[in-house]
């Protein structure tokens, strides 16, 4: 498994992450504990990286993805999402590979108890109020038309709208038929928090917006979903779900 940064150096260890693709806020996310370094650590059980075990466990769960051969993956990979020139989609980890089908593309979430963004209607409200000609609206918009096909979508976490946007785009720039978001939860030995437990929440209404009141279960992919497309998203890719936990 090669991991590279975004400006390409070749990652091959938790401190080579650190180093060359930090998270946003540099060493404050970067602790013990949270979701950054968290799944770095996971990537370096061994002495090279590789995929987790329980990432290996939700991909041979599905025909589509059992037996996929992923080589390569970049750290912090930003994906433009539109043409309004606002901050792309910052992906904690996008895999590349193959399998049965045709090309595989897999961005991974990672997460402890850090909320997944504010709830679209009051991420709305707080840009407009910034700034009156933000283009976040137009956005919002664009993408709720691309993947749910209508614009009633105060209610959902705008952090997996723009992770879903940005990893069916990541998918059509990779030329890949098939693309996959992961959620890997990191879960602290005193167990679930209650933001941690109002993410559960979040990401469930979040699917069943998108896949009309199903649910997504830990450990298992659900899928294809086929969105109506518009903008950078295409409307030929299937889509398909997962979330993992790792107990620390």
């Amino acid at each position: 498994m090669i991991l590279n940064s975004p400006n390409g150096k070749n990652i091959v260890s938790v401190e080579d992450w650190f180093s060359y693709a930090p998270p946003l806020k540099g060493e404050d996310q970067w602790k013990e504990g949270r979701s950054a370094k968290e799944l770095a650590k996971a990537w370096f059980r061994n002495e090279t990286a590789q995929m987790p075990h329980e990432m290996l466990t939700l991909l041979e769960s599905y025909p589509i993805t059992r037996g996929a051969v992923v080589e390569y993956g970049m750290i912090e990979k930003e994906t433009t999402l539109d043409d309004f020139h606002g901050s792309g989609r910052k992906h904690d980890l996008v895999l590349s590979g193959t399998n049965a089908a045709k090309g595989l593309l897999i961005a991974i979430e990672a997460k402890t108890d850090e909320p997944f963004g504010k709830r679209i209607g009051d991420y709305l409200t707080a840009s407009v109020k910034a700034n009156p000609r933000s283009r976040v609206p137009d956005r919002i918009r664009q993408l709720a038309e691309a993947i749910f096909s209508h614009t009633e979508v105060e209610h959902l976490r705008y952090q997996l709208l723009h992770a879903v946007a940005g990893t069916l785009i990541e998918a059509q720039l990779q030329k890949a038929a098939h693309a996959v978001l992961i959620i890997h939860e990191f879960v602290p030995p005193t167990g679930k928090t209650k933001k941690a437990e109002q993410n559960e929440r979040d990401l469930q209404a979040f699917v069943g917006e998108l896949l009309q009141r199903r649910k997504i279960e830990k450990g298992k992919l659900v899928g294809p979903i086929h969105v109506p497309g518009g903008g950078r998203i295409s409307p030929h890719i299937s889509l398909y779900l997962g979330k993992i936990e790792t107990n620390l």
